[in-house]
């Protein structure tokens, strides 16, 4: 009798969080973390955290690819989040990267999206009340090939307006779009990277000379295009670029994880997930403060299965940067505690499902780093809470 029961338990567990009972209710233990659960929309992607309500707190923004909408959930300081009003919003044709700033200059984060499968890149405008609203001439057309995939924000002309940049994959471009600070944009500069530009571009002060500059992940070049900018809206390569980033570069996150105050690049290698030839695992380049990079002794380091996305953050309160991978394919995070020489050790944390977006943020104001990782087949996010 006590056996049927257990079954009828565990099935109706399961029921309820497939319908989103439980989105507050499955906590699990993990070596250094606890577990939580919270459901939004069909085959989550991207994962963000920014403050979309103005109250100092931290909250998320989830990219649902198959809904084509966006969840924003609105955090309480505390590890919880609840759905903001009228959440899902709407946001273009397979949402596959985000990125954030205040567009229009009022003062609130505004959203702008990659669309997969589509040639333009779609922005939604905050109200800073966790709400967001089409740009007025949303979505933005791009002659890309075939389609968008990442999407980033800076200032790349010095008019003091946001402008967006993302990708010609069959071309071997990035697209930039300027700015007008009231969130239109229109198409202007094509810039020459790598062989097929593909999933992320990301953007950062490299050289610190205090200007946006540009990184893209080459995917059959098997590099990262370095883009210096002069703030006028013209970027050339620094001596090297593109530097050698392993077997099918497929993401790469920005942060100094060896503590020299210098940038370096975090590159994920993602053959299996490709469909190429080539080992998975984690590239690292490490900058010089001038633009230019060099790969760390020991790459590619040994990831799980099918990496997808990558994120970097101080994980264990050392005070130096350490990084996490989301593994789709072995359904795992695998993080790499960082020292001033290197990987000092890994941890590989088993998930309930297919790991994609990532993203590192204090998110219950612990002083800790905690990690909120996208699972797409559980159409849930996952908030990984550091002990």
């Amino acid at each position: 009798m006590k056996i049927y029961l257990c079954i009828i338990i565990i099935a109706l567990s399961g029921f309820l969080l497939s319908s989103g009972l439980l989105s507050k209710g499955l906590n699990s233990q993990l070596s250094n973390y606890t577990i939580r659960q919270f459901i939004v929309g069909q085959y989550p992607g991207s994962v963000e955290v920014a403050d979309f309500n103005n109250d100092g707190k931290p909250d998320l923004a989830i990219a649902n690819e198959k809904d084509n909408n966006v969840s924003i959930l609105l955090g309480n300081g505390k590890g919880n989040f609840t759905e903001a009003k009228g959440s899902p919003f709407p946001c273009g044709n397979f949402p596959n990267d985000i990125a954030i700033a205040d567009l229009n200059k009022d003062g609130n984060l505004d959203l702008a999206f990659a669309n997969h499968e589509a040639k333009y890149v779609t922005v939604l405008l905050g109200n800073g009340h966790g709400q967001f609203f089409a740009a007025p001439n949303s979505p933005f057309h791009v002659p890309v090939k075939p389609h968008t995939h990442g999407i980033a924000i800076g200032d790349f002309n010095g008019d003091g307006n946001l402008d967006l940049v993302t990708d010609s994959w069959g071309t071997d471009q990035l697209v930039i779009l300027y700015g007008d600070g009231k969130g239109n944009f229109k198409v202007g500069t094509f810039l020459s990277v790598g062989k097929h530009p593909y999933q992320r571009i990301r953007v950062a002060d490299l050289n610190k000379d205090h200007k946006p500059d540009i990184v893209t992940t080459n995917l059959d070049g098997n590099n990262c295009t370095i883009l210096l900018s002069d703030g006028r809206g013209h970027f050339t390569q620094p001596a090297g670029s593109p530097f050698a980033a392993g077997n099918v570069p497929f993401g790469v996150a920005i942060g100094d994880i060896n503590a020299d105050g210098n940038l370096d690049l975090a590159v994920i290698n993602s053959p299996s997930v490709s469909e190429k030839t080539g080992t998975d695992g984690l590239t690292i380049l490490l900058g010089n403060g001038t633009g230019e990079f060099s790969i760390m002794k020991g790459s590619p380091f040994k990831t799980g299965q099918g990496p997808t996305r990558v994120a970097i953050g101080d994980l264990n309160n050392e005070g130096i940067a350490d990084i996490a991978v989301t593994n789709y394919n072995s359904k795992n995070i695998t993080i790499f505690y960082m020292s001033k020489n290197g990987v000092a050790s890994t941890e590989n944390i088993p998930l309930s499902g297919h790991a994609d977006g990532i993203a590192i943020h204090d998110l219950n104001g612990d002083g800790k780093n905690d990690i909120v990782a996208s699972n797409s087949e559980g159409n849930s996010i996952l908030v990984l809470f550091r002990k």
